[in-house]
C-alpha cells in the first residue's frame, strides 16, 4: 500500500515561518525541484487546496532561495508514473496522409451540396458516404478531427459531428 508522500518537516516549518508574500516563492522552487501540487499542498499548514497552490505558483515570480530546496524522494521503477525529474513527452498524433489531402478536400466540397433528400446513388450521396469512411478511419487510427477537419476545408465541430454521427 502506499504511503502518502509529504515535504520533510523542517521544510513546512521553515515555510510556515515564512512572511506570507514569499511563501508563492517557495512553493514554485519546491514545484521546479520536482515536488508535485498534491504533495506540497497537503503538506502546508494549514492544509490548502492544489487549485490554490497552483495558483501561487503559476502567479510567483522566480525569487533567489537562501536555503537549499529539498529534492522529492526518488519514485521506484515499478511506479507507472513518470519519473519526476524526467521531462514529459508529449504523444505525436498521426496526420492525415498527403496523398488524401487533396482527395478528401474534393469530397468534402462535394459534400458540401448534399442533402437528405438526395437520391442514394447520386455523386454528391456518394461523396458524402465516402468522406464520412474516410474520416472514420482516419479518427480510429488516431488522427485528430480538427486535423481531418483541416484537410476538408470545413470546421472543427462540423468534422467532429460527421464522425460522432458516422
Amino acid at each position: 500500500m502506499k504511503h502518502s508522500q509529504k515535504l520533510p518537516d523542517d521544510e513546512v516549518r521553515f515555510i510556515s515561518a515564512m512572511s506570507p508574500e514569499l511563501i508563492p516563492g517557495r512553493l514554485r522552487a519546491l514545484w521546479e525541484a520536482g515536488w508535485s501540487l498534491g504533495v506540497i499542498a497537503k503538506s502546508l499548514k494549514p492544509v490548502r487546496p492544489k487549485s490554490t497552490v497552483h495558483f501561487w505558483v503559476k502567479n510567483a515570480a522566480n525569487q533567489e532561495q537562501t536555503r537549499t530546496i529539498p529534492s522529492p524522494p526518488a519514485k521506484s521503477l515499478t511506479s507507472s508514473a513518470p519519473l519526476a525529474s524526467s521531462p514529459r513527452m508529449r504523444s505525436i498524433s498521426p496526420e492525415v496522409p498527403l496523398d488524401m489531402v487533396a482527395h478528401i478536400g474534393q469530397l468534402a466540397e462535394l459534400s458540401k451540396r448534399y442533402r437528405s433528400k438526395t437520391p442514394s446513388s447520386s455523386p454528391l450521396a456518394q461523396a458524402n458516404r465516402e468522406l464520412t469512411e474516410i474520416a472514420l478511419d482516419l479518427y480510429h487510427r488516431g488522427v485528430p478531427a480538427a486535423s481531418i477537419a483541416q484537410a476538408a476545408g470545413v470546421t472543427y465541430r462540423a468534422m467532429a459531428r460527421r464522425i460522432a454521427n458516422g
